[in-house]
């Protein structure tokens, strides 16, 4: 009984200091910006648009994270895909040239109409769009374009 009480003790310790050490950044760090991806997968068509870059390397889907403000230029990849058909996968990649200001949390927005996606930056308080809204062909990725991705990440700020 005493060895289940102290697992149960140590169980219930463990969960709460686990949530104490989660990197959840509620305030934006002077002379940064928060930028937000956007995520759509609650239903069988699924959406992702996200930065392509981090340290000027190609990644996949990361959390919000803050970076500092000012111009940038930025890699932004859409997927879009039908939950269990993977012959439905489509990407496009569009480049920002944008300034994005400290202190506002920014995110990633789109509309998607068969074939051709429309790509925007916005202020997650307000809506406001703050860049030019590019629009990119989905077409299936071809395998081989990870050199082509790196080659866009180095020429990136992110």
């Amino acid at each position: 009984m005493l060895k289940f009480n102290l697992s149960l003790v140590f169980l219930l310790v463990l969960s709460l200091s686990g949530c104490g050490i989660l990197p959840f950044e509620t305030a934006i760090k002077e002379n940064h910006f928060r930028f937000e991806n956007f995520k759509r997968d609650m239903d069988d068509d699924l959406e992702y648009v996200y930065l392509m870059c981090s340290h000027k390397k190609p990644i996949h889907w990361q959390q919000p994270k803050q970076y500092e403000s000012g111009k940038h230029n930025l890699w932004v990849m859409v997927e879009t895909f039908q939950r269990d058909i993977p012959i439905s996968y489509k990407t496009a990649v569009v480049n920002f040239d944008v300034d994005l200001q400290a202190d506002k949390s920014y995110m990633l927005n789109r509309k998607i109409v068969k074939r051709k996606a429309l790509l925007w930056i916005q202020e997650v308080d307000t809506g406001l769009i703050v860049s030019d809204v590019l629009s990119a062909e989905l077409k299936h990725p071809i395998s081989y374009d990870f050199l082509e991705k790196r080659k866009q990440c180095k020429t990136g700020t992110v």
